[in-house]
């Protein structure tokens, strides 16, 4: 019993003196201490504007007007302002060698963090700290010499403003914490609720974290679970970090889901169309700043994505490895709906600025600068797999597309397995610091009519038209505009048998369309025995070695330039046949003016002289007339003009003519129609405006 009343002697002594310590301590004495060493430490003031306040039951301290300052180049004076500060302590904790802060409260708090056109951010004490001084040992240690870790139970945060300014980027967002609060929860968790405005949109987020105490120590996993909503979205956080002061050993598991996309792209300033999201991965740190995305599983409208990805944050730029596939993308649903639309009023195709130039031509072709710097910003590595892959004029099968990105230069190598029945292979090159881009493709068997039709471009080509094609080319890469007027390579176009609908001859000649109803009167249709083209580009100036159409009963030959980089065609087309009485009445077709808006008229010289037919394309054509029906030693088939017609495009000797051409079959093109200027090519003008997007 004496032990225990000496006990109680010591406790009530001990009482009695941190009472009487409370009561007769004048804390505000240790002010100009607290504020050196502030400024000691960061170089920057520290002010605290009314007394500080003792309490004794609970134990605590409190503070108003408290500011710091900001640096020097600062937008403002104070970095940061606290209205009220308050902390209470457990003094029996405290007795007993430990701090144990019961309550953290603060209210009405202005954080300024802001970065200059140098890139410095105000938060940078780099160089505005005094040589550190020989401090004694603080008390604030253990017996050991470890320092004591305080442990917070409960914290509140009213009214709390943050704004971030950026000079480089020209940009401020500006974040509003109603309330942010962290209460003792069973099991020894945290419980956070938390309501805020980001930049104008309510968040508000809950959950439970571990203790504080594990936080601080690292002893043991620290466990997350919380939950957020914002505008249009809500996003979980279940898991947890093994070291959480040093960022190490995340094991999360992240899942979204956004009813509404267009308003969670909304937060970062993009637009995206409203179709719901969702979205599960795992996170984990697999190095210092290095983190693996895993088991991902997303769905956005009809499309999936599926596999896993790496993010290195450790290097000069972020690093991104990637292997990913879909059972099915629409890219078509993931664009913004007004992008879909025709683009009027000048616009042009590519989605840039109104097209016009100087002298109010109306132009195809942006010259907005590509976004080309995008490239320098992070090193890609790799695959996506689609098994079908929509996208505008697009809709193909067994899609893969392996990609590099390493210092500013861009390497796409995609493979299509099924386009139309066909397959297309490319190796894409774009590299920013040159501007500069190549692309070479090859496409195999792609059936043009299938492919026509299906991506609404035109239903001219009714059934058939296996088409090949080899393009290599190299160019600018600034702008659009710059691309096409600096292409330099070659193009060939090969398209096989098919059928063309005779409604579009009808159209576009009238009396060259009563022709071939006369010789084909059966049938609402018209063979094609090929198209080929073969496009030589130098400096942005199109040059044709080979422009063909064939039907059996009419040929369709062409020679002459384009310009992409103005953008003006200057072309010959000079239809012919074998059929006498037809050949007469086929006048060369002149083809002038813009890419946008070009015009069809026959040749006013050829018609004024009357040479028509034959003659009027060996006049026009030059080398390009042995294409014509007529030329050759009694003048060439179907197959035997399509034959030379690719040895041109390809470059390859011309084979000789294989014999006498027999019969006198006529052919279906597209030029002018004379009589009625009003409907002058306007199913073709309808295709080629639905493939330019136009």
């Amino acid at each position: 019993m004496r032990i225990l009343k000496w006990i109680v002697a010591v406790v009530v002594l001990l009482v009695a003196g941190a009472v009487i310590a409370v009561l007769t301590v004048d804390v505000n004495r240790f002010k100009p201490q607290i504020v050196a060493a502030v400024e000691n430490a960061t170089g920057r003031k520290l002010d605290i504007a009314q007394d500080m306040k003792l309490s004794l039951w609970p134990l605590g301290i409190g503070v108003k007007q408290v500011s710091f300052a900001n640096a020097a180049w600062g937008g403002r004076p104070q970095m940061a302002t606290v209205g009220e500060f308050t902390a209470q302590v457990d003094l029996m904790a405290l007795i007993g060698g430990q701090v144990k802060v019961d309550s953290l409260v603060l209210n009405d708090v202005d954080l300024l963090l802001e970065k200059d056109r140098q890139g410095r951010g105000n938060w940078d004490f780099t160089g505005q700290k005094p040589a550190p001084q020989q401090q004694p040992q603080s008390q604030a240690t253990t017996q050991s010499g470890g320092t004591i870790i305080p442990s917070i139970e409960n914290v509140a945060l009213k009214n709390v403003r943050l704004t971030y300014r950026d000079a480089q980027a020209n940009s401020q967002n500006n974040v509003v914490l109603s309330e942010l609060t962290v209460k003792q929860a069973k099991g020894g968790l945290l419980a956070v609720k938390m309501v805020a405005d980001v930049d104008g949109k309510a968040i508000t987020a809950d959950g439970t974290l571990g203790s504080f105490d594990d936080l601080m120590s690292g002893s043991r996993p620290w466990p997350v679970k919380m939950a957020a909503t914002l505008p249009g979205a809500k996003v979980s956080v279940d898991g947890s970090i093994a070291q959480p002061m040093q960022a190490k050993g995340i094991a999360l598991k992240l899942t979204v889901d956004a009813p509404d996309l267009s308003k969670v792209a909304a937060l970062a300033g993009a637009s995206a169309p409203a179709v719901p999201l969702t979205l599960q991965a795992d996170v984990k740190d697999t190095g210092p700043q290095r983190y693996a995305l895993s088991n991902i599983a997303a769905k956005v409208a009809d499309s999936d994505l599926s596999g896993n990805g790496e993010v290195n944050l450790a290097g000069a730029k972020p690093a991104v490895r990637f292997d990913l596939a879909s059972k099915n993308m629409d890219v078509t649903q993931l664009m913004p709906k007004d992008s879909a639309k025709p683009a009027t009023g000048g616009s042009t195709a590519a989605g840039g600025s109104a097209g016009s130039s100087a002298g109010g031509q109306k132009r195809l072709f942006s010259s907005d600068p590509l976004p080309l710097e995008g490239l320098n910003a992070v090193d890609a590595t790799g695959s996506y797999k689609a098994e079908r892959l929509k996208a505008p004029k697009l809709d193909a099968q067994g899609v893969a597309l392996n990609l590099t990105l390493k210092d500013g230069v861009l390497n796409a190598k995609p493979a299509i397995a099924n386009l139309s029945n066909g397959s297309l292979n490319g190796d894409i090159t774009v590299n920013a610091k040159s501007k500069s881009m190549t692309a070479k493709l090859d496409g195999k068997g792609v059936v043009l009519s299938e492919y026509l039709q299906k991506a609404g471009i035109t239903d001219i080509v009714r059934r058939g038209g296996p088409a090949d094609l080899v393009l290599d080319v190299t160019s600018s890469a600034a702008s659009m505009q710059q691309m096409m007027a600096g292409l330099n390579g070659k193009m060939v176009l090969k398209v096989g048998e098919g059928e063309l609908k005779e409604e579009y001859i009808r159209d576009f000649l009238p009396g060259l369309a009563r022709a071939v109803s006369a010789l084909d009167r059966a049938t609402a249709k018209t063979k094609l025995h090929c198209v080929v083209s073969g496009l030589d580009f130098k400096n942005g100036v199109v040059t044709p070695k080979a422009i063909l159409a064939e039907t059996g009963s009419m040929t369709m030959t062409g020679d002459g330039t384009i310009n992409l980089g103005t953008e003006r065609i200057d072309l010959k087309l000079v239809p012919s046949s074998r059929d006498t009485g037809l050949a007469a009445m086929l006048p060369p077709v002149n083809v002038r003016g813009s890419l946008a808006d070009p015009s069809f008229t026959p040749d006013s010289a050829a018609l004024a002289k009357g040479v028509l037919g034959a003659v009027a394309g060996v006049a026009a054509l030059g080398p390009l007339a042995l294409l014509s029906p007529a030329m050759g030693s009694g003048g060439d088939d179907a197959a035997t003009a399509c034959a030379k017609a690719v040895a041109l495009a390809e470059g390859r000797p011309v084979p000789q003519s294989a014999k006498p051409a027999t019969g006198s079959p006529a052919t279906g093109t597209q030029t002018q129609d004379q009589q009625k200027p009003e409907s002058r090519g306007d199913a073709l003008r309808r295709g080629l405006g639905n493939l330019l997007g136009r």
